[in-house]
């Protein structure tokens, strides 16, 4: 008892601050102890792209390892698969049950840098403080707020994997090893790959400075020793985490990271065959060079554009401000962001405190890895500005390592927020420890402080821009451009509509001088609404830049303390944390805080849901349930199988104690789970398509939401899908088509599996993929210019989605002057195979499609033929198959009866079987999506080569007679990878266990003997 005393009484410290850290979670997310759940939209994604995963899960006990619920169907690698004897998932797991999201992770953010302090022996407060500049930097509340929940773990555990490393070289490499390899491995178990490869660059940099403090300190062999150490610790680290790493990396390879089996884009361009991801792609988000200011002040270029501002506490700002009402109602709807994302949830802020310690390290203190900092952040900032910096970006894309395959560049900005508070706790240590010799110091605190604060005047009064707008809004806001605009909304007006709009606004359109007053009138009108907006973003703006300057002066003033007063340093340093505490809240409150929806009646959050919301985000549509009834009528006996899982839903829903409004959801969750496990046709929603899960909550679909498609499901939207090719929805077994809200049937999906009579052949991917859809020749039968893509050509053989025009010279009116108008080319699908038609133009100037025969007819030449379109072919799913000439190898022949019949008999996502009855060889088309890694076909008991045809679907080529079919997913690696976890976890567990016993021994015998032999 004494001994427990003894160590309480020595660390005391150390658990006031963890309480610290539980009292600020329970504080700032108090919402979530009251029954509340986080809005989260990517969670929300991820509850209906897993939820055929976590229903089989449920009634099996296993893991699919495949889900047909989006994209026709994917391995589940990337989305829920659990890797038994992982011990870093199972104490992730036990602690976040304890404390859910997001304050659990957040607690997380706040412990993992503690940790970090630990390893660097800084003081306790000390520790608070850089653990608050951590856990609080804006872009950590602002993925919890999107639901990046395993990008925000992996952030978590960064500083622990850098204080591991640290204290490998600079105290113990026993220790250090070890311990990195717990750390590691907690990093790596969070199955966020991008964070743990930015944080690789960051330990390569100090790795180099210790490689090189080792060489003039002559001490390599030690350096040896603690790098062998390390790497055999990452080995262990990887060899627990071996299942989800490798069964990634086997996935990537058939995903839009891999390379592309096509050479040409849909419209007919090139591309190249490359692998990993676009460059266009990976820099999409990238962050605006100037945006970079907002590590110092949060709002220079807005806030977010994911709520309007009538959403956000800037609404008050608003309503103060001299703004007139009409003025007012138009910025409350706008978004406030003016950067150069496209999207974008906040800002990446660190704390104008936070950076003004930075700074001070850099000046003060004399241990030269804060250049190894400076270095990584300096690299990390110029990354993140992606499309902004090309050279830089074009050089890691082109030539470091894997970069190319993680898109959104912006995220690398994690490591400032890592390396900004490390050097902001190493200073303020110093200032701690070592206050005796500040004062002679003071002058360069006032220099440094100048300085600062010079820059933070200038941002104000000088500013970054005069403007206050992207790029785009500019290019929008031109008078000509809106005057552009209006004028075509106006010809797309129908004549009924041209008359009711010239009555309702008291104008003649067709008179010149009415119609240039009204759209003169128009862009004032647009150019004053923007004019409004831009004023209240130059008042945020000019907000922003004065609230840091005062926040500085307060921490100028409290860490001046340190130089100027004998106050406790311990009161100095807590006075630091909650002038923090003070700045960060009042930002983060932006994107989770409690503000409440200004237009509803009962209690609503922006942020907040009731918590039975966020377990089950989605209702069942009247077009779900239409679809429902009509399988159920289809087949009667899925009624009580249905009824079965609905009742299943109203226990959960009990258990759960959930109010009636919220058992509705339970309830359609599980008897739609009922449903799939007992159906297999798809759905494509055509709202959001593919950029929402909600359908594949319901159905499987061919839609959904996910950054790692399958590249061939991916080539098949872009040349397909996008265009809603029926040919392709149809061997794709779309039986439901859900547009704005209404349900279509389409009735000629073909069904699970269907006989096919003949095989067409093609050399590449390209012409393969192409044959899908229909080919057309096109020629130039006028005296204008037939352009292909903007290239002029006489003939040409196209497929549907190139951009097709004609450019004929006319007379214009007006000017009396020649020029020339660009007519849009269209393809129709009212042709039949080898039917002609031409492109014609009348006398007016309309053109239109006319049969052969009617142009040949018209003696009177009322139409001018300017081009031909012949349709040479249009793909025939019920009938054929297309295939790879290399593919077709492998069959016996390429004709077939087509006669017989193949039904499926059971469903489960890794494990379909069918029944065929066939009067000869046949060809059987399967509407499930082709991946080789894993999927095995077996007929009658023994395994079949499965073929890939029609781009992306499976086919069988089988004998005559009655056949069982099984197709049957698994991984091997799955399996294999969980005995390595557990071997490693138990390794793990016996090197801390050793080291343990080491020390205590030690210390055992040194009490013994008095001497410590170390």
């Amino acid at each position: 008892m004494d001994k427990v005393k003894s160590f309480f009484s020595k660390h005391w410290m150390h658990f006031a601050v963890i309480a610290v850290f539980f009292v600020i979670a329970r504080v700032y997310f108090s919402l979530q102890f009251e029954d509340y759940g986080l809005k989260q939209h990517d969670i929300e994604q991820f509850k209906g792209m897993s939820n055929e995963i976590q229903h089989f899960r449920e009634e099996t006990g296993e893991e699919p390892l495949w889900t047909n619920a989006m994209f026709g169907g994917m391995p589940a690698t990337q989305i829920s698969v659990r890797y038994g004897g992982n011990i870093f998932k199972y104490i992730t797991s036990s602690f976040m049950s304890m404390f859910p999201s997001p304050a659990g992770i957040f607690l997380l953010h706040l412990i993992g840098f503690y940790i970090f302090a630990l390893f660097l022996r800084l003081k306790p407060l000390v520790g608070l403080v850089g653990a608050i500049a951590f856990a609080f930097a804006s872009y950590e509340i602002v993925i919890l707020q999107a639901g990046h929940n395993s990008k925000a773990m992996a952030v978590a555990f960064l500083p622990t994997v850098l204080g591991a490393f640290i204290y490998a070289y600079r105290k113990n490499w026993k220790w250090g090893a070890v311990l990195s390899a717990l750390f590691m491995g907690f990093e790596l178990s969070q199955n966020h790959y991008q964070v743990t490869y930015y944080m690789v660059i960051l330990l390569v940099g100090l790795g180099i400075y210790f490689a090189i403090e080792a060489f003039q300190k002559k001490t390599l062999k030690r350096f040896s020793f603690a790098t062998g150490g390390l790497l055999v610790g990452y080995l262990i680290a990887l060899f627990i985490n071996y299942g989800s790493i490798s069964m990634t990396n086997q996935y990537a390879k058939h995903t839009i990271r891999g390379a592309n089996d096509l050479t040409v884009a849909p419209d007919g361009s090139e591309v190249k065959a490359a692998e990993g991801l676009d460059k266009d792609y990976i820099t999409n988000w990238s962050y605006g060079i100037d945006e970079s200011f907002t590590l110092v002040s949060p709002y220079v270029k807005g806030s977010h554009n994911s709520f309007p501002i009538v959403q956000t506490q800037f609404a008050e700002m608003l309503e103060d401000g001299d703004y007139t009402q009409a003025e007012k109602s138009n910025i409350l709807g706008n978004r406030l962001y003016w950067g150069e994302q496209a999207i974008t949830s906040g800002p990446v802020y660190l704390g104008v405190i936070t950076v003004f310690l930075a700074l001070l390290g850099m000046v003060f203190l004399k241990d030269r890895i804060k250049w190894v900092y400076l270095a990584v952040s300096v690299l990390a900032l110029m990354l993140s500005w992606g499309k902004h910096f090309m050279g830089l970006t074009d050089f890691f894309i082109d030539n470091v390592p894997l970069y190319s395959s993680f898109r959104t560049v912006t995220i690398i900005l994690i490591l400032l927020e890592l390396t900004f508070p490390v050097v902001a706790v190493m200073i303020l240590q110093k200032f701690y420890v070592e206050r005796e010799n500040l004062k002679e110091q003071s002058k360069k605190f006032l220099i440094v402080s100048g300085a600062f604060l010079v820059l933070l005047l200038g941002l104000k009064f000088v500013g970054i821009d005069n403007v206050y707008a992207s790029k785009a809004e500019i290019e929008a806001n031109d008078e000509e451009v809106i005057g552009n605009q209006i004028m075509r909304q106006l010809q797309q007006l129908t004549p009924e509509e041209v008359q009711m709009f010239q009555q309702q606004r008291g104008i003649n359109l067709t008179n010149p001088q009415e119609l240039k007053a009204f759209i003169d009138a128009q862009i004032e009108t647009s150019l004053e609404g923007s004019d409004a907006i831009r004023k209240f973003r130059k008042d945020v703006y000019d907000h922003s830049t004065t609230r840091s300057i005062i926040l500085a002066i307060f921490g100028m003033g409290i860490i001046a303390l340190f130089f100027y007063t004998s106050l406790p340093s311990m009161a100095i340093a807590g006075g630091l944390a909650v002038l923090m505490l003070i700045d960060f809240v009042g930002v983060d409150t932006n994107y989770i805080g409690k503000l409440e929806m200004n237009d509803k009646r009962e209690r609503e959050y922006v942020h907040w849901v009731p918590e039975a919301e966020t377990a089950y985000p989605l209702a069942a549509t009247p077009a779900d349930n239409v679809i429902l009834e009509n399988e159920i009528k289809e087949n009667p006996s899925l009624e009580a199988k249905i009824e079965k899982g609905k009742n299943k839903g109203k226990e959960k829903a009990r258990e759960l104690d959930y109010a009636r409004k919220f058992q509705t959801r339970v309830e359609d969750a599980y008897k739609f789970a009922a449903l799939n496990a007992n159906t297999n046709y798809r759905v494509f929603e055509t709202d959001g398509a593919f950029g929402s899960s909600r359908a594949s909550y319901f159905h499987k679909s061919i839609g959904g939401y996910h950054g790692a498609k399958l590249r061939k499901f991916q080539n098949l939207a872009e040349f397909h899908l996008y265009s809603m090719n029926n040919s392709v929805l149809d061997m794709l077994n779309v039986k439901y088509i859900i547009q704005r809200g209404q349900v279509s049937p389409n009735q000629t999906a073909l069904g699970n599996a269907w006989l096919v009579s003949k095989v067409e052949t093609y050399p590449s991917a390209d012409d393969e993929i192409r044959a899908l859809g229909s080919e057309f020749t096109l020629k130039n039968t006028g005296q204008g210019e037939f352009l292909v893509n903007g290239a002029p050509k006489e003939e040409a053989k196209v497929y549907g989605q190139e951009n097709l025009q004609y450019v004929v010279d006319r007379m214009d009116m007006q000017t009396n002057r020649p020029t020339k108008d660009t007519i849009k080319v269209s393809l129709t699908n009212g042709l039949q195979v080898g039917q002609t038609v031409s492109f014609a133009m009348d006398a007016n100037g309309v053109t239109e499609l006319i049969p052969m025969q009617t142009l040949e007819m018209d003696t009177t030449r009322s139409f001018q033929s300017l081009l031909t379109m012949t349709l040479n072919d249009r793909f025939d799913p019920k009938n054929e198959a297309l295939m790879l000439t290399s593919e077709a190898k492998k069959l016996s022949t390429k004709e077939f009866s087509g006669k017989g019949s193949v039904e499926m008999t059971s469903y489960a996502p890794n494990a379909i079987s069918y029944s065929a009855d066939l009067k000869g060889k046949q060809l059987i088309v399967f509407s499930e999506i082709y991946y080789e890694d894993g999927w095995k076909a077996f007929v009658d008991g023994k395994e079949k080569e499965i073929l890939n045809v029609n781009y992306a679907l499976r086919g069988l080529e089988v004998d005559e007679g009655k056949h069982k079919i099984e197709f049957k997913f698994d991984i091997p690696k799955f399996h294999t990878a969980e005995t390595m976890a557990t071997v490693g976890s138990v390794l793990i567990i016996l090197l801390i266990g050793g080291m343990l016993f080491w020390d205590w021994k030690r210390l055992k015998e040194t009490k013994t003997t008095g001497v410590d032999d170390k």
